[in-house]
């Protein structure tokens, strides 16, 4: 299987700043439970070299990746931009290892998650066979191996790095309710926590006959704002957050007396005086919780050490099976549904709370509701919540606003920005949309046909864009300084990455290509503080590798 070179190409004089406005319209947000991670700014928190991605088809072996070096900073958006096909998505996925093999495989490079190698034992997973006189290539496949890598990697998907898909409706499961689907991710990320408060103390009858009564005495006042805040103070004098979300949503309701509200807001607080068989059930699903964490911490060793945790995964599996067998008479039907229902009446509490806190109207109804039921734009909010409800380092967003209206496409954008700032995370935005770009990014990144052929602040690749491939996407933008000025196509179309131009991919559409161009790849040079090109127009010192 022979290589192939990668796209970059030379370029001319730099366009004037393009200016980009894009429409915004702030939603108050509900806090988002959990703490923000304390990173220090500016540190990588996600660095890729060298990435070689390719998929195996009967035509031959299309490089979708071939060379990829990205980096992303702690608490930082890296926008990725590009045409359709130039492996974008295709970056994020082979981060999060979700490339379908068959038929395709990352092939080499390196994936560095903080301290951990996502890509550790990768060249154990195949082994590659050309096939002579064609462009295929036969894959004898360790599948073993590769089940392997997948459980190390699910230790950080969620958790350590979340992803919004470009499809909502695809990503979410049209049979279970939309507060069964983020209570899952919420046991999986966060079980310890949640089970642990239901363990805990339970409110006192005469606290909570208090606060019931502070509470209905409390008038609504300005749009709601002092039952907001009275609903809050209920849950934290009793100890859980969720009881001041549901008292919130209970105190909503019309047609309630003072003494039917009162009674409400006391019946909310009985999941929390958990019977003899409840609270062994608690204590089972906190072990398995435990157990999971366990096993997660030993595939994390694997990829940070550099050495297999067989022995100490053998024991945890032996565990893991014991723990199942102990459980088993709690999934009889009516013993799972009396055990599991203070646990339930929780998780779909602080789904709601969730929900809040990406500005849906009316979670409660959302929260009971069905994928089929909800717009394209409450679908992303919810994908939104599910991704942030373990906190993660690392946001990755595919297209969070394609096929969604301008308006609603402002309002996800500006969830991302507040919630990245309230929660101190990083975030990948891939996007076609420069404005998009121009508005939310701190850097930027420039892909085309499988290479990152650009990187600079959104500042500076505005003002100068250095790469023919960015200029002639700058160009095809219309301008608010000039509304007159032709719009410029790129000629041509992406390349098929199974037979790729030589050199440079971008030279056959590149209006300064010269022959060095379709001989030799250009190397990534550095041109200014924290910009750099592929391209042989330019001469600055090799960037770092």
């Amino acid at each position: 299987m022979s290589s192939i070179a990668v796209a970059s190409v030379p370029t001319p004089a730099a366009p004037e700043p393009l200016l980009t406005d894009a429409v915004g319209t702030k939603t108050p947000a509900a806090p988002l439970a959990g703490a923000a991670p304390g990173a220090t700014p500016g540190q990588p928190v996600l660095r890729i070299r060298d990435l070689r991605t390719y998929f195996f088809t009967y035509d031959g072996v299309v490089k979708a990746l071939d060379g990829v070096d990205l980096e992303i900073r702690q608490q930082e958006t890296l926008g990725l931009v590009g045409e359709t096909g130039c492996g974008k998505s295709v970056t994020a996925f082979s981060v999060l290892r979700l490339i379908a093999d068959p038929p395709g495989r990352i092939m080499s490079g390196e994936i560095h998650f903080r301290d951990a190698n996502l890509l550790w034992g990768l060249e154990k997973e195949a082994r590659f066979k050309p096939i002579k006189k064609t462009n295929r290539v036969k894959v004898k496949r360790n599948f073993r191996a590769i089940q392997q890598a997948q459980e190390r990697v699910n230790s950080i998907r969620g958790g350590g790095i979340s992803m919004i898909f470009q499809e909502p409706s695809s990503a979410l499961n049209p049979i279970f309710s939309i507060s069964d689907q983020l209570a899952e991710a919420l046991m999986l990320h966060r079980g310890q926590e949640i089970l642990e408060a239901m363990l805990g103390p339970p409110p006192s009858p005469a606290e909570a006959e208090a606060a019931a009564s502070v509470l209905v005495a409390t008038p609504p006042g300005a749009e709601g704002q002092n039952m907001r805040a009275a609903s809050g103070a209920f849950g934290a004098t009793l100890g859980h957050e969720t009881l001041g979300t549901q008292a919130f949503h209970i105190v909503r309701q019309s047609g309630l007396s003072d003494e039917q509200l009162r009674h409400e807001l006391l019946a909310s607080t009985r999941r929390f005086h958990l019977t003899g068989l409840q609270r062994r059930y608690v204590r089972h699903e906190l072990r398995g919780v435990e157990l999971h964490a366990e096993t997660d911490a030993a595939r994390l060793a694997e990829m940070t050490e550099g050495r297999s945790q067989g022995m100490r995964l053998r024991v945890l599996r032996s565990r893991a099976l014991g723990h199942w067998l102990r459980g088993l008479p709690f999934q009889l039907p009516g013993i799972h549904r009396r055990a599991r229902g203070p646990v339930r009446d929780e998780m779909f509490w602080r789904s709601v709370r969730l929900l809040e806190g990406v500005s849906i109207a009316n979670p409660y109804q959302v929260a009971r509701g069905y994928p089929h039921e909800l717009s394209g734009g409450m679908l992303q909010r919810v994908m939104i919540a599910m991704a942030l409800s373990s906190d993660p380092a690392l946001l990755m967003a595919d297209e969070p606003t394609t096929a969604l209206d301008v308006t609603i496409q402002a309002q996800i954008l500006d969830i991302l920005r507040e919630l990245k700032h309230r929660l101190g995370s990083s975030v990948l935005l891939i996007t076609h949309d420069l404005g998009v770009i121009a508005e939310t990014a701190d850097r930027v990144a420039v892909m085309y046909a499988g290479v990152v052929v650009e990187t600079a602040t959104v500042r500076d690749l505005f003002r100068s864009p250095l790469h023919p491939y960015t200029q002639g996407l700058l160009n095809s933008i219309p301008r608010m300084d000039d509304p007159t000025k032709r719009l410029e196509s790129i000629p041509g179309s992406v390349p098929n990455l199974i037979y790729p131009p030589s050199g440079c991919r971008f030279h056959p559409r590149c209006p300064h290509a010269m022959e060095i161009c379709k001989q030799a790849r250009p190397p990534v040079t550095l041109e200014a503080n924290d910009h750099t090109v592929a391209c042989y127009l330019y001469h600055g010192p090799p960037a770092r590798s």
